[in-house]
């Protein structure tokens, strides 16, 4: 049950939350907060953009987001999104990275959603922020993450490789209309990413892939979207992106 609150009891709120639920997908523009935040997707998935970088968060993880940190969400459809926000501590001041949620974790996210705060006068409520502390361990963002190039006309290429309708265009045509040449794209991308085109967009359409499995479609659906012919070399590629078949990635 939600707590009753005033503005005398805010010095003592050690963690606060919010709970909302997406029916229909739906984004965030650039924004950031005063307190770190946990971004944890109960069920579907959300993409972030954060720091020059594309975080994919699928269901059962969680997105660490240092305080003051600018950041845009994109949903999935049917998705239920619960976010603690937690008082600034020295000890938890990691950059930005995705977490593996524990079954503890999910149970202590969803009982605190459900109240609302944490408040330190309160004992067992010091106990479940201890809890919820010691359950975030920050991790390598590893493979839910994608460097965004800094680059004007590369930025709108990338940016291109996560609509459905670009799935089956040739790459040459996508870096004209972007601006730019296939060679340019090739250096650029390189230079500022790490990977060539041809990957960041493979990887972009099964980030894509993910979220849309998440939200409802089918696997099916998600191949096609993501350039894939079969099911079975989609679910191939997925499997060695994620570390999971695409059928974890299913709302539960």
């Amino acid at each position: 049950m939600r707590q009753r609150l005033s503005h005398a009891d805010e010095p003592h709120y050690v963690i606060r939350s919010l709970a909302i639920d997406y029916e229909a997908g739906g984004h965030e523009d650039m924004h950031a907060h005063p307190w770190p935040q946990f971004l944890y997707a109960q069920t579907g998935a959300v993409r972030a953009a954060i720091e020059g970088r594309f975080w994919t968060l699928p269901t059962r993880r969680g997105l660490w987001i240092p305080a003051h940190t600018p950041h845009r969400l994109s949903m999935s459809s049917r998705l239920h999104l619960r976010t603690l926000y937690i008082r600034p501590d020295a000890n938890m001041s990691q950059g930005a990275c995705v977490v593996p949620v524990s079954g503890l974790l999910h149970e202590a996210i969803l009982r605190v959603c459900d109240q609302g705060v944490l408040d330190d006068r309160n004992e067992i409520d010091r106990s479940l922020a201890a809890i919820i502390r010691g359950e975030i361990s920050f991790r390598d963002p590893g493979r839910f993450v994608l460097l965004q190039p800094k680059d004007r006309r590369a930025h709108r290429l990338a940016d291109s490789f996560f609509h459905t309708e670009s799935a089956g265009v040739p790459l040459e045509f996508l870096c004209r209309k972007a601006g730019l040449s296939r060679r340019t794209a090739e250096r650029v991308f390189q230079e500022e990413c790490g990977l060539p085109p041809a990957q960041w967009r493979r990887l972009a359409g099964l980030s894509q892939g993910l979220v849309m499995i998440a939200g409802g479609s089918t696997i099916d659906d998600a191949a096609i979207a993501a350039g894939y012919q079969s099911r079975s070399a989609f679910s191939e590629a997925f499997s060695k992106a994620f570390g999971f078949p695409p059928s974890e990635a299913k709302r539960h």
